[in-house]
């Protein structure tokens, strides 16, 4: 019993030391566990990197930033998350899924067999004046290829499909900035306004960081269908 007692106090010690740490800080995920996380963006408007474990691995706690971020599933998820107060939870997700996260201090371990993979899209805060709407919002004008995943104040994010050799009607995103990931290998054709082409070769699990843009088409030029997630930053302008 005298045993059970002690590894209780010593455990309940250890949460409160954690809990220190994180209000003296934030213990930044790409500081504390480099092996884990892997920048892929980063500037004043948002912060991405790239999450991953091999199966069973697991990661150091960390905290994540305010407000929270958007997740991109590369793969399946069966994670456990352990918080700073010792609560566990599971998390299974399937690869191509979007969720918004928020900001907590966790600890992760991969319950899967398989290798996890994982963006995130940690938006920053740049103006909180929002954009006025667009006309050619393709949101409603083509509900079809453009379907909402998530929003909040913070970011809107599409998932975008065209099929093989499918051109998309004329539209114009909101005047903000924009996180593009690529889901499958291809080219995306993007036409002007003024029929300008230009053709853009894609990876799967691709990322580039897109300014405002002027009204343009979509085209899939390829065999293959196209899928990306576009996560708009509401207050990046």
């Amino acid at each position: 019993m005298r045993r059970y007692l002690l590894a209780a106090v010593l455990l309940s010690a250890a949460f409160v030391w954690l809990g220190l740490m994180i209000a003296a800080g934030p213990m930044d995920p790409l500081t504390v566990d480099p092996p884990h996380y892997t920048l892929q963006v980063e500037n004043q408007f948002t912060r991405v990197f790239l999450e991953h474990m091999t199966p069973g691995d697991t990661m150091q706690m960390h905290q994540h930033p305010a407000p929270g971020s958007v997740l991109v599933f590369f793969t399946d998820r069966h994670n456990r998350l352990t918080y700073a107060d010792g609560t566990s939870k599971e998390f299974r997700n399937h690869a191509g899924d979007v969720m918004w996260a928020a900001a907590t201090a966790h600890r992760s371990e991969n319950l899967d067999p398989i290798n996890f993979a994982a963006l995130q899209i940690e938006p920053r805060a740049n103006s909180t004046t929002p954009a006025p709407a667009e006309e050619l919002d393709p949101v409603v004008i083509d509900a079809k290829h453009y379907r909402v995943e998530l929003e909040n104040e913070f970011v809107r994010v599409l998932r975008v499909k065209i099929s093989p050799h499918e051109k998309l009607a004329l539209h114009k995103h909101p005047d903000t900035k924009a996180v593009i990931v690529y889901l499958r290998d291809g080219t995306v054709m993007t036409t002007d306004a003024n029929g300008k082409p230009a053709p853009r070769h894609v990876n799967a699990r691709q990322v580039r960081f897109s300014d405002a843009r002027p009204a343009h088409q979509d085209e899939n030029p390829g065999d293959t269908p196209m899928e990306l997630v576009r996560v708009e930053l509401k207050q990046a302008r």
